[in-house]
C-alpha cells in the first residue's frame, strides 16, 4: 500500500511539471542580450551634405544613410577606383613613362610631371591617392589601360563586378563629365572591397611619401589631403575629393578595436563641415558597438538524457566576450551528442554553444558535462530513474 501511494505521488508529479520541461531544461543566460533596450538607441548627427552613407567595413552593414541612391557627381572619390583596377591589374614596380596627355586641360594641382618623365607604378599610385594628383591619373590609365578610354572600361567592369551597379566612369580622376557619377552606397560598397587590398589599405593610410623623380627639380614630398588620418583617433584610410558640381566629398574609413566603419559624405559646400560631419558619422557608429559577455563559464546550455537514465548537464567551458551591435538581437544554438555512454567524467566535451549576430557567428564555447555521472545502480525496479527526473525537474524549477 504504501508502495502504491509512492507511485501516485510520483505520476502526479510528472503530470504536473513535465509540461514545460523543453523550456526549463535550456537556460539562457543572454535574455538580457537578446532585449534590446529601444529607449538607448543613439541619435544620428545632422549631415547637411547632400547624400551619405555609414557602413560596418567587415560585415557591409548599413548603420545610417541619407539619399544613398541618389547618383551623383564625385570628383576624385573616382580614384579610388583607378587605384584598385591598378593594383589588380599591374605591377607596381613597373616603370612609366609620362605622356604628353597627362598634362593636357584640367590636369592642374598634380605633381606637375613632366613629358617623358619617368616613375614608378607605386609612386605615381601615392601621387594619385595622396595629393589626388589629376595628371598622375592619366599617366597610370595610358600605361594600365592603353587610353584613358581604354581603363575606363576597365574601370566599369571592375565596378559591376563588385556590386557598384549605379556608378558609371568616364575617366580616371573625376572631372565633371555627365555620364560620370556614383551613389553614396556606391562608394561605400567599392571602399569596402578596396580597404580589403593590403596595398591599397597600406596607401592610403599613409600622411606622407617621398616621391621618386627621374626629373630634377620637380615636387618630391607629397602629403595626404585626408585630415581625418591626423585628427581622428582610429582613421586608416579615405579619399577626398571636390569639384563644383560634386561639391566637397569624402569617403573616410576608421578602426578601434574590433570595429572597422566606412562613411561617405557627398555634395557638402564646405570642406571643413565635411570632416565634421564625417568625424561625426564615424563617432556614431562606433557608438552602436560594445563589448558583452556572450557565454558564462559554467552556465548550463542544455541538460541531455544518456542511455541509462541520468540525466548530463552541459555547460560552457569558458567565459566568452565579443563586441557586438547595441540594439541588434543574437541567437544562441547549442550543439550536443544526443545520446551519451555512461560514465560520464567531468569535463568531457559533449557539445558546442554557437552565438549568433546577423547570422553571423559572433562566439563560441565548448560545452562539457557538469559533474561525473557514474552507472545507475537499480536498488528497486524503475525507482532511480524516477528520483532523478523529478530530481532535475525540480532542481531547473529552483
Amino acid at each position: 500500500m504504501k508502495r502504491s501511494i509512492s507511485l501516485l505521488v510520483i505520476i502526479i508529479l510528472l503530470i504536473t511539471m513535465s509540461a514545460p520541461l523543453s523550456h526549463a531544461a535550456f537556460a539562457n543566460p543572454l535574455a538580457a542580450v537578446d532585449t534590446p533596450d529601444r529607449a538607448g538607441i543613439r541619435t544620428a548627427p545632422e549631415v547637411t551634405a547632400a547624400s551619405a552613407m555609414l557602413i560596418d567595413a567587415k560585415t557591409g552593414d548599413m548603420l545610417w544613410r541619407k539619399n544613398s541612391e541618389e547618383k551623383r557627381p564625385i570628383a576624385s572619390i573616382t580614384k579610388i577606383m583607378t587605384a584598385i583596377v591598378t593594383i589588380k591589374h599591374a605591377n607596381l614596380d613597373d616603370t612609366v613613362t609620362v605622356k604628353r596627355d597627362a598634362l593636357g586641360p584640367g590636369m592642374l594641382g598634380g605633381v606637375r610631371l613632366a613629358v617623358n618623365e619617368r616613375m614608378k607604378l607605386r609612386d605615381l599610385l601615392y601621387a594619385l591617392l595622396l595629393p589626388s594628383a589629376n595628371d598622375a591619373a592619366v599617366a597610370i590609365a595610358d600605361h594600365v589601360g592603353g587610353s584613358v578610354s581604354g581603363f575606363a572600361g576597365m574601370m566599369n567592369s571592375k565596378a559591376a563586378l563588385i556590386g557598384a551597379q549605379n556608378t558609371h566612369y568616364m575617366n580616371p580622376h573625376g572631372l565633371d563629365h555627365a555620364n560620370h557619377y556614383s551613389t553614396a552606397r556606391d562608394l561605400a560598397t567599392i571602399a569596402r572591397y578596396a580597404m580589403q587590398d593590403k596595398t591599397f589599405a597600406e596607401i592610403t593610410s599613409t600622411k606622407t611619401w617621398q616621391l621618386n623623380r627621374s626629373a630634377p627639380g620637380l615636387p618630391t614630398n607629397i602629403k595626404s589631403t585626408n585630415v581625418l588620418l591626423s585628427s581622428y583617433p582610429g582613421a586608416n584610410g579615405g579619399k577626398t575629393g571636390y569639384t563644383r558640381k560634386a561639391g566637397n566629398c569624402l569617403v573616410a574609413s576608421a578602426t578601434r578595436g574590433d570595429v572597422s566603419l566606412i562613411s561617405v559624405v557627398l555634395g557638402e559646400k564646405k570642406r571643413k563641415i565635411l570632416f565634421k560631419e564625417s568625424a561625426a558619422l564615424l563617432d556614431f557608429g562606433f557608438s552602436l558597438y560594445g563589448e558583452k559577455k556572450l557565454i558564462s563559464k559554467g552556465a548550463i546550455y542544455k541538460t541531455v538524457t544518456s542511455r541509462y537514465g541520468p540525466y548530463v548537464d552541459l555547460v560552457a567551458a569558458e567565459d566568452v566576450s565579443a563586441v557586438v551591435r547595441e540594439y541588434l538581437p543574437t541567437r544562441i544554438e547549442t550543439q550536443y551528442v544526443s545520446d551519451i555512454d555512461l560514465p560520464v567524467r567531468r569535463g568531457t566535451v559533449l557539445g558546442k554553444v554557437i552565438l549568433y549576430q546577423a547570422d553571423r557567428v559572433i562566439g563560441a564555447s565548448d560545452l562539457v558535462a557538469k559533474e561525473d555521472i557514474e552507472y545507475p545502480v537499480l536498488e528497486e525496479t524503475g525507482s532511480y530513474f524516477w528520483a532523478q527526473y523529478i530530481n532535475h525537474i525540480l532542481k531547473i524549477r529552483a
